[in-house]
């Protein structure tokens, strides 16, 4: 990466790079979760080679599957197809009210369309309620 993408992570559009990123990720043979956890972490090192990620990151409450650049939590989910999942979602992500950067949620396997409908309407109202500028606090990609 140059030094150019090196500041526009920093400083401009990481989440724009790291969106852009995580829908060019391909995930092959994966099953479980820990599986598309390993695909997507390798994958990112060698997309933005200078900037840190991080696999199971923990700082106080939160604990994200994937940190990149201490800017953006990616949080994985696979088969989001059961209320029991979707609520474990929604407290991993009241957690990370206390992170004060972006918040992908990377949707894989099987997911339920009621389930995904009220992610996306949470995303919005808290989108809504965040002032991050021109950036969405969160993001939900479906793979």
């Amino acid at each position: 990466m140059g030094w150019i993408q090196k500041l526009r992570f920093r400083f401009f559009d990481p989440d724009d790079m790291v969106a852009s990123a995580i829908r060019r990720w391909r995930p092959r043979g994966c099953d479980a979760e820990k599986e598309y956890e390993k695909s997507l972490y390798e994958f990112l090192h060698k997309e933005p080679p200078d900037i840190q990620v991080t696999k199971q990151f923990a700082r106080g409450r939160v604990r994200a599957d994937v940190v990149v650049g201490d800017k953006i939590i990616i949080e994985l989910k696979n088969n989001l197809d059961t209320a029991a999942k979707y609520q474990r979602l929604m407290g991993q992500l009241t957690a990370y009210d206390e992170w004060d950067g972006q918040i992908f949620v990377v949707l894989t396997g099987n997911t339920d369309a009621n389930l995904r409908k009220q992610l996306t309407q949470y995303a919005e109202r808290k989108n809504s309620d965040d002032d991050l500028g021109q950036s969405d606090r969160i993001i939900v990609i479906e793979k």
